[in-house]
Protein backbone atom coordinates (compact mmCIF):
# COMPACT_ATOMS: atom_id res chain seq x y z
CA UNK A 1 0.00 0.00 0.00
CA UNK A 2 1.09 3.61 -0.46
CA UNK A 3 2.89 4.79 2.65
CA UNK A 4 1.75 7.73 4.79
CA UNK A 5 -1.41 8.53 2.87
CA UNK A 6 -3.85 10.20 2.97
CA UNK A 7 -3.82 13.31 5.13
CA UNK A 8 -6.46 16.00 5.20
CA UNK A 9 -4.32 17.93 2.72
CA UNK A 10 -3.85 15.10 0.24
CA UNK A 11 -6.04 13.10 -2.06
CA UNK A 12 -5.65 9.83 -3.95
CA UNK A 13 -7.38 9.54 -7.31
CA UNK A 14 -7.53 6.87 -10.01
CA UNK A 15 -8.60 8.44 -13.33
CA UNK A 16 -10.73 6.47 -15.80
CA UNK A 17 -9.25 8.23 -18.86
CA UNK A 18 -7.36 11.38 -19.85
CA UNK A 19 -10.47 13.59 -19.88
CA UNK A 20 -11.34 12.41 -16.36
CA UNK A 21 -7.75 13.12 -15.24
CA UNK A 22 -7.82 16.60 -16.76
CA UNK A 23 -11.16 17.49 -15.15
CA UNK A 24 -10.04 16.20 -11.76
CA UNK A 25 -6.70 18.05 -11.77
CA UNK A 26 -8.27 21.33 -12.92
CA UNK A 27 -10.93 21.14 -10.21
CA UNK A 28 -8.62 20.07 -7.37
CA UNK A 29 -5.10 21.40 -7.98
CA UNK A 30 -5.63 24.29 -5.54
CA UNK A 31 -7.60 22.30 -2.94
CA UNK A 32 -4.87 19.94 -1.73
CA UNK A 33 -1.20 20.14 -0.77
CA UNK A 34 -0.52 16.93 -2.64
CA UNK A 35 -2.38 14.83 -5.18
CA UNK A 36 -1.58 11.14 -5.66
CA UNK A 37 -2.64 9.78 -9.05
CA UNK A 38 -3.04 6.00 -9.22
CA UNK A 39 -2.04 4.29 -12.46
CA UNK A 40 -2.19 0.73 -13.72
CA UNK A 41 1.20 -0.73 -14.58
CA UNK A 42 1.92 -1.20 -18.30
CA UNK A 43 2.16 -4.96 -17.93
CA UNK A 44 -1.33 -5.14 -16.38
CA UNK A 45 -3.40 -3.28 -18.97
CA UNK A 46 -3.07 -2.92 -22.70
CA UNK A 47 -3.84 -0.22 -23.44
CA UNK A 48 -3.56 1.66 -20.17
CA UNK A 49 -6.52 3.93 -19.36
CA UNK A 50 -4.02 6.75 -18.65
CA UNK A 51 -0.25 6.57 -19.15
CA UNK A 52 2.53 7.97 -16.97
CA UNK A 53 3.49 10.36 -19.77
CA UNK A 54 -0.08 11.68 -20.10
CA UNK A 55 -0.36 12.27 -16.36
CA UNK A 56 2.95 14.11 -16.09
CA UNK A 57 2.22 16.20 -19.18
CA UNK A 58 -1.20 17.31 -17.92
CA UNK A 59 0.13 18.02 -14.41
CA UNK A 60 2.99 20.18 -15.70
CA UNK A 61 0.54 22.07 -17.92
CA UNK A 62 -1.46 22.92 -14.78
CA UNK A 63 1.55 23.97 -12.69
CA UNK A 64 2.08 20.75 -10.77
CA UNK A 65 5.31 18.77 -10.46
CA UNK A 66 5.82 15.06 -9.82
CA UNK A 67 8.15 14.06 -7.03
CA UNK A 68 7.56 10.49 -5.86
CA UNK A 69 6.33 7.20 -7.17
CA UNK A 70 5.07 4.48 -4.82
CA UNK A 71 4.04 0.93 -5.53
CA UNK A 72 0.54 0.10 -4.32
CA UNK A 73 0.45 -3.58 -5.32
CA UNK A 74 1.52 -5.81 -8.22
CA UNK A 75 -0.95 -4.05 -10.56
CA UNK A 76 -0.92 -0.38 -9.53
CA UNK A 77 1.33 2.46 -8.48
CA UNK A 78 0.82 6.11 -7.49
CA UNK A 79 2.59 9.32 -8.45
CA UNK A 80 2.70 12.28 -6.08
CA UNK A 81 2.13 15.80 -7.44
CA UNK A 82 2.48 19.13 -5.66
CA UNK A 83 2.22 22.75 -6.74
CA UNK A 84 5.28 24.20 -8.43
CA UNK A 85 7.09 26.57 -6.09
CA UNK A 86 7.79 30.08 -7.29
CA UNK A 87 11.38 31.10 -7.95
CA UNK A 88 13.16 33.53 -5.67
CA UNK A 89 15.37 36.15 -7.29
Amino acid sequence: MVKSLPTEKSVIYEPKNTADLSDFLKANKDNFHEIWIVLIKKEQANPQPVSFKQVVSKAIELGLVDSRTRTIDEKKYAIRFTKRKGRKN
